[in-house]
């Protein structure tokens, strides 16, 4: 199973304030003003106001970041764009991509305020269209990555779980190491489950090799319904050891179904160690339902891989149940090498 997922980079911040531009925005009463004290004395400021307003500004992005942001059922565009983002219009989509897109440098923050509190937060890549929806919107210079991931991180409350999820993905795509910090605070123990959840799924999408390195903390963790989750975290990081880790997660973890789990994003990666681990385990491991999701696995693979090694598990694993399971997925892939083994079990 092939995903789109995006790994991260970043201009240094001489550069990032030579670069800064205001966005193309339209339909809006466009103002333009520095950070001054800091970003949340600045929002703080304008939710004194009743409004709804927007707020907006830019900050680096973690290297070779690829996504696109929608509006409706707009389609993307090659610059990362589609077409022209309405912020007022209430379906907006964001998609990850390894595709030959340009990669992102910055990305622009857009905050909505409305009587007072963060009504909606959203982010873009910067070059982007936005149409405010007729409202004002007050485009914020000089804004530091730190002090943006700060001021992020204070919206990030257990109780608040829109909030929570829209800065935590925003967060993650701030080229400073602050980011990786505060998303390994977030998956700490202190925190609810599903915060912590969505802080390590960040922390491996988002954060690269710092994140993989955060995971492999988290993987001691003694939750093993977070344990479970992490599977899933390891196996979109592109760090090439992301896969070793996973691979003893499927291996070594002391609860089965941390060990299903982890069989089951094995099998995504493929690749030599891939199967090798899926093989291991079918004839290895402890627990029956491991070793099934292991068989389940091996079907997963491209046909001309799991035929010949579904076919070995029914023939010769010592398991009458591992062997039923075997048999089971290979009548699945209705290949002929499976019908002539069926025939043959029929004729004995």
């Amino acid at each position: 199973m092939k995903q789109d997922w995006f790994v991260a980079a970043v201009l240094g911040v001489s550069m990032l304030a030579v670069a800064q531009q205001p966005p193309k925005v339209i339909n809006a009463q466009f103002h333009t003003e520095p950070v001054g004290a800091g970003l949340s004395a600045t929002v703080g400021r304008f939710q004194h106001s009743n409004g709804p307003l927007w707020l907006g500004y830019e900050v680096a992005a973690v290297p070779r970041t690829r996504f696109s942001v929608c509006s409706g059922d707009g389609n993307s565009m090659d610059d990362g764009c589609c077409g022209v983002y309405r912020l007022e219009d209430s379906d907006n989509s964001f998609r990850t991509s390894d595709s030959n897109q340009a990669a992102q440098t910055n990305i622009d923050v857009l905050v909505r305020i409305d009587h007072g509190v963060v009504d909606k937060l959203r982010f873009i890549g910067t070059g982007c269209r936005v149409d405010a929806g007729g409202l004002p919107f007050t485009w914020i210079t000089g804004v530091q990555p730190d002090d943006s991931v700060a001021w992020l991180s204070g919206l990030v409350k257990p109780e608040d779980k829109r909030h929570a999820d829209q800065a935590l993905a925003a967060i993650a795509m701030h080229e400073t190491a602050k980011a990786t910090i505060a998303l390994a605070g977030f998956a700490s123990s202190s925190n609810p489950l599903w915060l912590r959840d969505k802080a390590a799924f960040w922390l491996g999408a988002g954060r690269g090799h710092d994140g993989l390195l955060e995971l492999e903390k988290l993987a001691n963790d003694s939750d093993p319904e977070f344990r479970k989750k992490l599977a899933f975290d390891f196996s979109v990081n592109h760090d090439p050891a992301a896969v070793d880790d996973l691979i003893r997660l499927a291996k070594s973890d002391t609860d089965t179904r941390v060990r299903e789990q982890a069989i089951f994003w094995v099998a995504q990666k493929a690749g030599k160690k891939a199967v090798a681990t899926l093989k291991d385990a079918v004839e290895n491991d402890p627990e029956l339902a491991v070793k099934k999701k292991a068989v389940f696995a091996l079907s997963q693979l491209p046909k001309d891989e799991a035929v010949p090694d579904l076919l070995h598990v029914a023939q010769t694993n010592t398991d009458a149940a591992v062997r039923k399971e075997a048999i089971f997925w290979l009548g699945q892939t209705h290949d002929p090498r499976a019908l002539a083994y069926f025939e043959q079990i029929l004729e004995k």
